[in-house]
């Protein structure tokens, strides 16, 4: 073997401008591909790291749909129109929960939409317009939490004013960003405790809410966070999102309301006597409505369940660990029948998560497309130079050297190169990524913070992602060399000796 990898050698530097040719190429192919997974590593690294850090952490726990998966954004289902199911037999799956080994910490959360509307009309302005607020702008996306477990779990939030929200305290926390964009909106400097009225969205309509403003905060790590997150008290989401049990309070109608009920002739109804005038001076704009809406009793005939949770979310004790607590999970609830599904951070972040699935899916493409081009370049880089060697296969044949031979020589030959222009490659592509790094690319904007994984470009390029280029060219190079060879062979040896 020494002596055919000799051989091999010898014939790469004599036929050097062929050898440089397919060299360069390898060492291309190395070199984009430590860059490519080193790329995919710092996406997948920097999405997950931000949503378990700071929404998801790393089990999450929902109530199971038949619309579609479940995700802290909801139900993802064609319509579009899904209820985010609670999570059933709450107390049973938090025993189960708690009763895991390996998970360290668990709060229980729900989620919801909502927007701000102004009390003098929620109309967009020219004045708006000027000041570069966006209607997207008014939108939350609101995370009813246990103030007494999620800040224990959720470390992230820094608050520039006010407080996080307390166990039992009825408030809002918005992000900073979003704050100043409200006050540009309300043309007024907003502060601490101002009330800020907030229409949430269901499927079974709309509710108004008036919340004080008890913390303003900034994420530590921003990636790939939304502005519009607002943190909220469980019982204001609970209402807003129609998660209510019963009457808050009787309804009494009036004997004049209830006149219309008793009477048998139609034709009645439509009598100037049914109708009921009365006048007032007491007048009633936008602003007006809007305050009478936003009390806690005019919104809400109903009281919130306060067992209703569609979310449980952990943190593993150590990263190996959570594939063996999702199954466990899974298990039991399977054993006990309850309808919940335990699953990763990426289940969490619905299609937030997927994006480092489509990450990878378009790089598995580019490979597959950049392998077949290296294949037939290669490959027919080889065809000139195995045909320039006719004779000489020729002469090796007619003293005696077989198929096998002449094979195993090419073989180790089309080896020798694809090894050392990828190692080449390979360093290559290190040294590239040294140079990003230290460059600190920063995202301008939501969608490269999720191809970033984060603010900064940060490739992670790993000692498997070194070694899979360097295989893969050795392989792309083997397979390339298969048909010139077998081409070659072909030729009876008194003939090919007579080629020049």
């Amino acid at each position: 073997m020494a002596v055919i990898f000799k051989i091999a050698f010898r014939n790469i530097k004599a036929h050097r401008s062929k050898s440089l040719i397919i060299g360069i190429l390898l060492a291309m192919g190395a070199m984009v591909l430590v860059f490519g997974t080193a790329f995919i590593n710092a996406t997948e690294e920097g999405v997950r790291s931000t949503f378990s850090d700071v929404y998801t952490g790393d089990i999450f726990i929902s109530g199971i749909s038949s619309d579609g998966p479940v995700s802290l954004f909801g139900v993802t289902s064609t319509s579009g129109m899904a209820e985010t199911p609670i999570i059933p037999e709450y107390d049973k799956v938090l025993s189960i929960v708690k009763s895991t080994p390996h998970l360290k910490k668990t709060s229980s959360l729900a989620t919801g939409f909502s927007q701000v509307i102004r009390e003098n009309g929620d109309q967009m302005t020219k004045e708006d317009s000027q000041n570069k607020i966006k209607p997207q702008d008014r939108f939350l996306f609101l995370f009813g939490i246990d103030a007494a477990t999620y800040w224990d779990l959720f470390e992230t939030v820094e608050i520039v004013a006010g407080e996080k929200l307390k166990p039992g305290q009825s408030g809002i926390m918005i992000n900073e960003s979003q704050f100043y964009k409200f006050s540009d909106w309300f043309e007024k400097p907003l502060s601490i405790g101002d009330p800020l009225l907030v229409q949430g969205f269901s499927t079974i309509g709309f509710r108004l809410r008036e919340l004080p403003i008890v913390g303003i905060f900034r994420l530590k790590e921003q990636g790939t966070a939304p502005e519009q997150l607002a943190y909220i008290d469980i019982e204001s989401l609970r209402v807003m999102s129609g998660m209510t049990v019963g009457a808050n309070e009787p309804i009494h109608l009036k004997p004049e309301e209830t006149s219309m009920l008793s009477i048998e002739d139609p034709d009645e109804l439509f009598s100037d006597d049914i109708i009921v005038t009365s006048e007032t001076s007491e007048h009633f704009d936008v602003s007006s409505i809007s305050r009478e809406l936003s009390k806690p009793s005019q919104i809400d005939p109903l009281k919130p369940d306060e067992g209703a949770w569609q979310f449980i979310v952990g943190k593993a004790d150590s990263p190996q660990n959570i594939n063996r607590i999702i199954s466990s999970l899974n298990k039991a609830f399977e054993k006990e029948g309850i309808q919940a599904v335990a699953g990763s951070w990426q289940a969490a972040a619905g299609p937030y998560g997927q994006s480092v699935d489509v990450v990878r899916l378009i790089f598995a493409v580019a490979i597959i497309i950049l392998s077949i081009v290296a294949i037939i370049i290669i490959m027919n880089t080889f065809v000139i130079s195995v045909i320039e060697r006719t004779s000489e296969i020729g002469t090796m044949r007619a003293i005696g050297a077989g198929k096998g031979f002449v094979r195993t020589m090419f073989a180790a030959e089309a080896m020798a190169l694809a090894l050392v222009s990828a190692s080449i490659g390979a360093g290559l592509g290190l040294l590239i990524i040294e140079i990003l790094k230290s460059l600190r690319i920063e995202a301008t904007n939501p969608f490269f913070l999720v191809l970033f994984g984060g603010q900064y470009l940060n490739p992670i390029a790993t000692a498997g992602n070194v070694f899979f280029a360097i295989v893969l060219m050795i392989a792309v190079g083997f397979i390339a060399h298969l048909y010139p060879v077998s081409l070659a062979l072909k030729i009876q040896p008194v003939r090919a000796m007579q080629e020049e």
